[in-house]
């Protein structure tokens, strides 16, 4: 088409755009299947093969002429980038500055996706940005310090319909084995995906780019897995372990995933940097047991070693079933896994035809349901029981596996027998271990006489608890209680005692059964969508179910504790929510009769997990009569009934006495100084009589969440909320006021007046067990403009939490500084305090905000909110002060607190000074290194404060101490690094408040490198240790000290003592002498005046005969004060090393006039005594006088006097000498003396 004359390119100008926000819409709001911009994305594709040479014209062409709206625009720039092939672009440009340049970059090599993009965007009048960050590429390994480094990609957001969306064109192309791209494929998931999910591989430099409700932090990537796109795309989910890097504790680990699309797995594991697959010769796939569920996928891992492991998990969509030929799988996730020990040598699983264990997919290719649903089986008894479902036609086949036991003799443990509907397999094996047991089934009518492999099992014959064989593994009660039985009355019933099951385990249910050998699944036969003929579908009546009509006063009855109850109707009532029903009497058919579901609890569920989980869009029927069941539905669809009115049209058809509760609720626009009147706030819910009781029910906010900051009607998103279903009443008269009273079900109702004073609880307040504590009410007045509000948490103590402080009217930064920044938050006694100071009389908003610290397949991780206040300051303050500007706003455990066994010795988190000084304490499990950050508001450079901490090791404990320069508050932050799996990377474990009214007057203390003090590396494999106190920081009074050192080798050892006070840096090492006695060598130490002394000690094996020994501890010396003399000790050379021992002269420089005459027996008689090993002579020289020591019998001891008169004055040197050989010949200068 020719471009009209008159159409001009008018860009957004780069810098200006709304506010980054969180979507208000997901990409799954918006579309699941790439087919939604079929006729747009083969436009994009027609026109990547048209090679223009003006940006003009291809912006017309490829955007303009169709009149995009906002969504189509990006995505067809979306489309057009990842299918072109930009290296032949070359457009005209008349003029340097004009956009053809930037797309011509890429045909020198130097383009950019994400600057084309952001280009092209603008160009069509959108908002776009490009993001500078960190992306997880291929070559990335989990746990890397990746943030450290310069950024290494860009990728871009733009602003759609109203909404920030996340997109990378150069990660969604796909490229031939050639290095071409492949027009025809690309990624989808990089077109808008959820930024929940994006911020596992990209992480941008500005942290409000990742459009996340409460950013995450540098530690929070790089700790996390490394997932790729097809994790999510294959419905993958992390339940708890939401790190990339895991510890296999004494060598056992398990690993959880959830997953909820057919798919299949497989996976790779390696040990160590050179990627091994083998140790001993055994494949190290044979140490991991991969096991599928209904919709878990569990990896269990016995190390056959201490080291790294790598663990790579592969996934393809089975979907479309059994593939024929070869399949192709796509790496989902990967992490490293650290053994540091082996606690015991388990051995490999058994060898089985398959490295997927339990019911994975290929199990559906045929109509059997076997009564397990985990792959693991543990007997005490070696007997057990397996129940397959299935018809009548088909066969079963078993087979166990074992090394060292016959074909013949394993077929002889298993036994069969076969129902009308079902097969059961008894295994009864006579020797404790592990057994794999295999599973073959045959369908007579396509497989002829072919049995194929359906299954296998993992039994293990064992009086061990499950946890000391596997380790700690993810709700793996919930997954042995899934499957539900009934008698089924084919089975031939048990003559007499000795035909019952006791004494046995019942796979499915890990206990005795004594009453029935054979059992069905509930659920497990397949059904169809239509109703039967003969089904009519009816609501109840009035007198159908009579129900108790709730009072004034009434109390609710708990009906279950854990929603896991309800698995496998939840199960049945997603698969109903998925498909299509020509009619509303399809449908409950389909929902409730079809399944015989006859519990009044489970009808509850099931029509409330399809209602909250129906995509409204896909509702259709093929005839709606005027007030029919179907024209609610489809009205709920157009948004002109309420999920209230539809829950109960379904309850009511479904047998169920339900009424629909309208009044006042607190949702996404409410603020807490809100009245409710009118239509302002008006909602509606259920109440459901259900065995006896009324419980509870709000469909519609089981079906949404509140995404962002910024809140509007349609900020919200769609998920399942379980809360929602039958909440405590006590708990949802936070969020919800009924019109009539009596639908509160308190015991004491409250007034609106009342309710509007609550404070907004959000879902995950209850969820995480949380209470109220000290504000029940949305609104806090403060005159002296700080409040401290108190959670409680008692029952969750894997808790973390944060908050936003905001002013309604300057918004979240005051003067410059973080409004968060004047808040902090800190747990305590089963309490989480947060201490807000109001520097600005006003307004403030506090959003609290929780996670588990160990997240659950509900949260993945991501902070939720559980409530929010409206603080109102009656004052400004004079000189308002923010707490320390700390890395977090949170106190006490930091982000990596978990991942390193480490404990504080105190309670609390904060510290008080004495005298301006204080000392933090923390125990670690494993050798790591510490580092720690003083910081302060009143100080702008940190490294100010520096010399006012210091850190070292004192055996497991590493030890901080601070001297508060100043009077006022400091923040410690306390990092960690463990050298086997971090590299140089540094994690935050914990974080204090240090208070102090009294500064310290002393001398600060010198600076020191991280980790200088103590232990180096090479200390302990030396086989050196401290005897005596082992911290490395030492006060002295008197000047004078011992330092000792325990050897289990003969050890040559040296120490350089250096005086570092007032940035001095004097050597002083002459007064220092060692002294060794086989088992210890020791250093006596002289401080001739008061300061800071740094001692270094350097050290070698005796066998070693390198000169340069090197540095294997360090001490600090803080020396009050000093009495001592400032003579120094005799000097000492190399061979001193090598065990000697110097009982006198101590003195390194003689006199007729000193103070003691010591052995001597005159003032002109010198004694010497020293052990020397090995010696064959000893002997004292002056000049060229000798003077041989005489040998203690049968011991290493010389003494010996020497007359010294006539060399006073006239010499200036002595010397101790010796000679190691048989006769002796060759000395060599042991100590030297000055006179």
């Amino acid at each position: 088409m020719t471009v009209p004359e008159d159409f001009k390119l008018d860009p957004v100008q780069p810098g200006s755009f709304p506010e980054p926000q969180p979507p208000r819409v997901l990409k799954c709001d918006i579309y699941r299947d790439p087919e939604f911009f079929k006729d747009l994305d083969d436009h994009a594709v027609a026109e990547a093969r048209i090679s223009y040479d003006n940006f003009r014209v291809l912006m017309w062409n490829l955007v303009f002429k169709n009149n995009y709206g906002e969504l189509e625009k990006a995505r067809v720039i979306f489309r057009w980038l990842t299918c072109k092939d930009l290296k032949t672009i070359c457009l005209k440009s008349e003029v340097p500055e004009l956009p053809e340049r930037i797309l011509n970059d890429f045909g020198s090599g130097k383009g950019s996706y994400a600057r084309a993009f952001e280009l092209m965007a603008r160009y069509s009048g959108l908002y776009a940005v490009s993001i500078r960050g960190w992306a997880k590429g291929i070559d990335y390994s989990p746990g890397s310090d990746i943030t450290s480094k310069p950024p290494n990609h860009s990728w871009n957001a733009v602003y759609v319909d109203g909404s920030w969306h996340l997109l990378d064109s150069s990660w969604a192309l796909v490229r031939t084995e050639a290095g071409d791209i492949h027009s025809a494929d690309f990624n989808d998931f990089y077109f808008l995906p959820d930024p929940t999910e994006m911020i596992y591989s990209h992480f941008p430099e500005n942290s409000i780019w990742q459009l996340l409700p409460v950013a995450q932090s540098n530690a929070d990537f790089e700790r996390h897995p490394h997932l790729r796109s097809h994790f999510f795309a294959l419905g993958l989910r992390v339940l708890e372990q939401n790190s990339g890097v895991l510890h296999a504790q004494d060598g056992l680990l398990s690993l959880t995933l959830g997953f909820s699309k057919q798919a299949a797995f497989t996976y790779k594991i390696t040990l160590g940097d050179d990627r091994a697959e083998h140790v001993n010769e055994v494949r190290l796939s044979r140490y991991l047991l991969q096991e599928m569920t209904n919709d878990r996928l569990t990896y269990y891992f016995r190390a056959p070693s201490a080291g790294v492991y790598r663990l790579t998990v592969f996934a393809r969509d089975a979907s479309g079933g059994i593939p024929k030929g070869s399949v192709e799988f796509k790496a989902v996730a990967e992490y490293k896994i650290i053994c540091s020990k082996v606690e015991h040598d388990f051995g490999p699983f058994p060898y089985c035809s398959d490295s997927s264990w339990g019911s994975d997919v290929y199990t559906r290719q045929y109509p059997i349901i076997p009564s397990i649903r985990t792959a693991i089986l543990i007997t005490s008894t070696g007997k057990a029981v397996i129940v397959f479902g299935k018809e009548e036609r088909l066969k079963i086949y078993a087979r166990l596996v074992r090394d060292g036991f016959s074909f013949e003799e394993l077929k002889s443990w298993l036994s069969y027998e076969d129902g009308k509907n079902q097969t059961v397999l008894r295994i009864d094996v006579k020797h404790a271990g592990e057994y794999g047991l295999e599973i073959f089934a045959n369908d007579p009518q396509t497989d002829g006489e072919i049995f194929m492999h359906f299954s296998q099992y993992l039994i293990v014959s064992t009086e061990r608890e499950f946890s000391s064989i596997f380790g700690p593994v993810f709700d793996r009660d919930g997954l042995e209680r899934e499957v539900h039985f009934s008698v089924d009355k084919s089975c031939k019933e048990p003559k007499d005692e000795s035909d019952t099951l006791n004494g046995e385990i019942n796979i499915s249910t890990k206990v005795s059964e004594e009453n029935a050998i054979c059992r069905k699944i509930y659920y497990a036969k397949a059904v169809g969508t239509e109703a039967p003929s003969g089904f009519e579908a009816a609501p109840i009546t009035d007198n159908d179910i009579p129900a108790e009509q709730p009072g004034e006063s009434y109390k609710t009855t708990r009906l279950f504790d854990d929603s896991d109850l309800f698995k496998t109707v939840d199960g049945h009532s997603m698969e109903v929510s998925d498909a299509e029903h020509g009619s509303f009497r399809d449908l409950i058919w389909h929902l409730i009769y079809a399944r015989s579901v006859t519990d009044e609890l489970e009808k509850a569920r099931a029509v409330f997990v399809y209602l909250s989980s129906k995509d409204l869009s896909k509702i259709n029927f093929g005839r709606v009569e005027r007030d029919s069941p179907e024209e609610m539905l489809m009205n709920l669809k157009d948004g002109r009934t309420t999920y209230a009115r539809v829950y109960e049209t379904l309850c009511s058809y479904a047998g169920l006495n339900c009424d629909t509760v309208t009044g006042f609720a607190k949702g996404a626009d409410y603020r807490p100084d809100m009245h409710f009147s009118g239509d302002e706030g008006q909602h509606s819910w259920n109440a459901v009589f259900v065995n006896g009781t009324w419980q509870l029910v709000d469909c519609h906010w089981a079906a949404r969440r509140l995404v962002g900051k910024q809140v509007a009607g349609d900020n919200v998103r769609y998920e399942l909320d379980n809360y929602y279903f039958m909440p405590a009443s006590s708990q949802l008269i936070f969020t919800h006021y009924p019109l009539v009273a009596i639908w509160q079900l308190l015991e004491k109702p409250i007034t609106l007046e009342e309710f509007e004073n609550l404070v907004p609880i959000k879902s995950a307040f209850f969820k995480y067990g949380l209470s109220v504590i000290s504000h029940r009410n949305a609104i806090i007045h403060v005159e002296e403009g700080e409040v401290t509000i108190v959670i409680g948490c008692a029952k969750s103590s894997n808790l973390a939490f944060t908050f936003n402080l905001a002013h309604y009217e300057i918004g979240e930064d005051y003067r410059g500084v973080p409004l968060n920044q004047f808040a902090m938050n800190y747990q305590s006694e089963g309490n989480s305090y947060f201490r807000v100071r109001l520097p600005e009389s006003g307004s403030y908003q506090l959003v609290i905000y929780a996670k588990e610290t160990t997240p659950s397949q509900d949260t993945g991780g991501m902070f939720s909110g559980v409530c929010e206040y409206e603080i109102i300051s009656g004052k400004s303050q004079s000189n308002p002060l923010p707490f320390p500007p700390c890395a977090h706003n949170t106190w006490g455990p930091g982000d990596s607190f978990h991942d390193y066994n480490v404990t504080p010795l105190q309670r609390g988190v904060i510290i008080k000074t004495v005298n301006g000084t204080a000392e933090v304490q923390i125990s670690m499990r494993d050798e790591l290194r510490f580092t720690a950050k003083l910081k302060s508001a009143l100080v702008d450079d940190d490294t100010q404060l520096t010399p006012f901490l210091i850190q070292r090791l004192v055996g497991d404990v590493a030890v901080f101490s601070i001297r508060a320069p100043l009077a006022g508050e400091f923040g410690l932050e306390i990092y960690a690094n463990n050298p086997l799996v971090d590299g140089q990377s540094l994690h935050h474990v914990y974080q204090y408040l240090v208070l102090c009214d009294e500064p310290f007057t002393g001398e600060p203390f010198p600076p020191l490198p991280p980790s200088y003090l103590g232990p180096q590396p090479q200390f302990k494999p030396l086989g050196l240790s401290v005897a005596g106190s082992p911290d490395p920081l030492i006060v002295v009074e008197g000047g004078e000290l011992q330092l000792s050192f325990a050897t289990a080798q003969p050890t040559r050892m040296s120490c350089q003592l250096i005086f570092c006070s007032d940035g001095g840096d004097r050597d002083y090492s002459g007064l220092s002498l060692q002294q060794s006695d086989g088992a210890a060598i020791t250093y006596v130490i002289k401080l001739p005046q008061p300061g800071f002394y740094k001692a270094q000690f350097f050290a070698l094996p005796a066998s070693d005969t390198s000169e340069s020994l090197p540095g294997v501890y360090n001490s600090l010396i803080d020396c009050r004060s000093t009495f001592v003399s400032s003579t120094p000790f005799p000097k000492q050379y190399g061979i001193w090393r090598d065990g000697c021992y110097l009982y006198e002269p101590l003195d390194g420089h003689l006199q007729p006039n000193r103070p003691s005459k010591g052995g001597a027996s005159t003032y002109q008689h010198v004694f010497f005594s020293v052990d020397v090993p090995r010696a064959t002579s000893v002997a004292v020289v002056v000049g060229e006088d000798w003077f041989p020591l005489d040998q203690k019998p049968d011991s290493i001891s010389w003494r010996g006097e020497v007359q010294m008169d006539g060399f006073w004055g006239r010499e200036r040197k002595l010397s101790v000498v010796t000679s190691f050989d048989d006769p002796p010949s060759r000395y060599g200068t042991l100590l030297e003396y000055s006179m």
